[in-house]
């Protein structure tokens, strides 16, 4: 593994060619920060970005109407629908907010499952996976229906192991397991899950970028 950015990482977006993540900084003053960088997959470089080409890259070309809408832009997780183009913005409180293609807000409010919060965001269609870490599993939400369509998991079940993020690549998901220190993956034409890859500490996020593997961990986010 090679680390590309150190455990000061607080966001990651990724896009076609590489991705975006903001980090603390410490100014002159002693004052923390949020700094924005872009990091080129097929250069290999990091680059210092404006903080509009971070929010380009994360809510799209609506992104000062969005950022205004969601407020604490940092610390949600954001996906546009491929079906509608709909973004779904979902703060780790649970608070998500659903908002149209032209960026007006449809609704918000605290999203549970069964009384429990959910986290991570991952598009399919005209809805999202999430993970419900209480409940250890993962389920497939509708944002315009205001309902929850498939569940795969459970607290009788040890398929997952505090569930924290998840991935859609192809037809596949790929949920992080914090506890299990491990990345399931789901095949979506049979339901079968399997171990996809083990770490040596928590492992919180997942995704690729023109064929390479990324990883978020407690120590820093890497390239597998």
């Amino acid at each position: 593994m090679k680390k590309i950015v150190d455990n000061s990482v607080i966001d990651i977006v990724p896009f076609t060619y590489g991705f975006v993540y903001a980090k603390k900084e410490t100014d002159d003053s002693g004052n923390i920060r949020a700094a924005f960088y872009c990091y080129n997959a097929q250069t290999k470089k990091v680059e210092a970005v404006k903080r509009s080409g971070y929010l380009l890259t994360k809510f799209g070309e609506n992104f000062e109407k969005i950022s205004e809408i969601v407020g604490n832009f940092i610390f949600c997780d954001s996906v546009k629908l491929p079906v509608g183009g709909d973004t779904v913005a979902l703060f780790p409180e649970s608070k998500m907010y659903f908002i149209d293609s032209e960026g007006n807000l449809q609704w918000d409010e605290e999203l549970c499952y069964r009384d429990s919060p959910v986290k991570g965001l991952a598009a399919d269609d005209d809805c999202i996976w999430c993970v419900v870490p209480e409940k250890n599993s993962i389920v497939r939400f509708s944002p315009s229906a205001k309902k929850v369509y498939i569940r795969i998991g459970g607290n009788e079940s040890t398929t997952f192991d505090d569930p924290v993020g998840v991935a859609k690549i192809g037809n596949f998901l790929f949920v992080s397991c914090a506890n299990s220190k491990k990345i399931r993956k789901i095949d979506l034409q049979t339901y079968s899950v399997k171990d996809y890859k083990i770490f040596d500490e928590p492992v919180h996020k997942y995704f690729r970028v023109l064929g390479k593997e990324y990883v978020l961990l407690d120590s820093g986010f890497y390239m597998l």
